[in-house]
């Protein structure tokens, strides 16, 4: 789990190698696909300058006392040159206010685009943006790489928290479809196994260790498995494992976005 220095440490790192990835691309890499559906790599740039606006502007909204939440802010630009330029822009923007962020602001919520948060959780939200979307560049370019460590581990961390959001839905994400019946996954990494259950009354969400009655458990290690929650590969990926395939390819009906 990141604290606000590790959080600021990851997204300079990872917003980086982002920028430094796409610096280096030929013209027309920029329109290959990206594992998001309907993105190519232009689009990923433009969701990630959004994405660092309106988080900037939302943490100083924080310092500021303000809770309406900031909007994703992306630019109207779709060149290489000037991407990029927005990239290095955004970058600046985000780290500068996340350095500004005040020990008296650590105590309260952030608006962040996707909603009102506790900051411990927003510090764990913003860093996630750019490390996902540094795999997913990686990915759309040839380079089928794990996702980072503390990455996996703080989205599986998180887990108990983010699925009910994930399911609710946001301001930017559609909420999930309603299951027709009882049904119940436990989804098992080395660094956290989690219980999701379904019944009239909504999703519960529990460490799942204890439990062994279950529809569906699917499994792997944390990088396959991160990956699967967020929606970036299926049960068809050698590194997940799922006693029911039909009920595991229905797990992003439920739990969409981001």
């Amino acid at each position: 789990m990141f604290d606000l220095a590790a959080a600021t440490a990851a997204v300079e790192r990872d917003f980086g190698a982002i920028i430094n990835r796409l610096d280096s691309i030929a013209d027309a890499d920029w329109d290959k696909p990206v594992r998001c559906a309907g993105w190519q790599v232009k689009d990923l740039a433009v969701h990630v300058v959004g994405a660092s606006r309106g988080q900037a502007e939302g943490l100083r909204r924080a310092v500021a006392g303000v809770t309406s939440l900031a909007v994703l802010d992306p630019p109207a630009e779709r060149g290489p040159r000037d991407l990029l330029a927005a990239l290095k822009d955004g970058r600046d923007g985000l780290l500068a206010a996340l350095r500004g962020l005040p020990a008296r602001a650590l105590q309260g919520a952030v608006p962040l685009p996707f909603g009102l948060l506790p900051a411990p959780v927003a510090l764990q939200i913003v860093p996630l943006e750019y490390g996902f979307h540094r795999n997913d560049l990686d990915w759309a370019l040839g380079d089928h790489a794990a996702l980072g460590a503390d990455m996996s581990a703080t989205l599986l961390g998180i887990l108990p928290g983010l699925l009910p959001m994930l399911a609710a839905g946001s301001p930017v994400s559609a909420g999930g479809a309603a299951p027709a019946e009882p049904v119940a996954y436990r989804l098992v990494a080395p660094s956290t196994q989690v219980l999701a259950s379904y019944a009239q009354d909504g999703w519960s969400i529990v460490p799942g260790e204890n439990h062994t009655a279950v529809a569906c458990e699917i499994s792997g290690d944390d990088s396959p498995m991160a990956l699967f929650i967020m929606g970036r590969i299926d049960t068809g990926h050698p590194g997940i494992t799922a006693s029911d395939r039909d009920a595991a390819g229905a797990f992003k009906r439920y739990f969409p976005g981001p």
